[in-house]
């Protein structure tokens, strides 16, 4: 007996169905997922602020703000034990005003502030020996009057100044307006014990 054309056909559609029906399924067993992008890209860290850098010597020198009034100017400055040695202490900076090219001004350089004026007593007092401990600082003020009163000599104004802890010691170059006008006169009051640092105490915050 002959089977019609329909059951011809789908006797011969059958097989064909249930390969392709076995070709879309799931993967074989043991076939890895595809990568997640996301997840395989690297991710940049975040880097840890950096602090200035401190230098050889283990101390840093920065200005510790000013006053200027009536023509009387006065400017402090700060030496920080950024190192881990205990830093000695004796006298007063050396400081050198520095014009634009980076030389310095040719000017008097005094010990004390009492040749420039006599109402900062606590500025003028006599040297004694300090230790600053790593994390403190100590304190030292710069005095001098802002007078033009001498066409005849160049203005000393300079925007930079050149510190050293001491005579002969190396030195560090300050960002500081110190504006002499014609008077060529710098007075300089001794180191002067102070405290621990702020960004001492920034290190310790959690």
């Amino acid at each position: 007996m002959r089977r019609p054309p329909l059951a011809r056909a789908a006797g011969v559609l059958a097989p064909a169905l249930l390969l392709l029906t076995a070709g879309c399924g799931t993967a074989p067993a043991g076939t890895p997922p595809p990568p997640d992008a996301d997840a395989a890209a690297p991710r940049p860290s975040t880097p840890a602020p950096e602090r200035p850098d401190c230098p050889a010597s283990g101390v840093r020198i920065t200005e510790d703000g000013g006053d200027a009034a009536m023509g009387l100017r006065v400017l402090g400055l700060r030496l920080t034990n950024c190192g881990t040695e205990p830093y000695e202490l004796h006298g007063y900076p050396a400081v050198a005003v520095l014009d634009e090219d980076g030389d310095p001004y040719p000017i008097k350089v005094l010990r004390g502030t009492g040749p420039i004026t006599s109402d900062l007593e606590a500025l003028d007092s006599e040297p004694e020996p300090l230790t600053v401990a790593p994390g403190e600082y100590a304190t030292a003020a710069l005095v001098w009057r802002n007078t033009v009163d001498d066409l005849s000599r160049p203005l000393a104004n300079g925007e930079r100044i050149s510190v050293s802890p001491a005579e002969g010691l190396p030195a560090q170059r300050v960002p500081a307006v110190v504006d002499l006008g014609t008077t060529g006169t710098l007075g300089v009051g001794p180191w002067r014990a102070a405290g621990a640092a702020e960004e001492a105490e920034e290190a310790d915050t959690p």
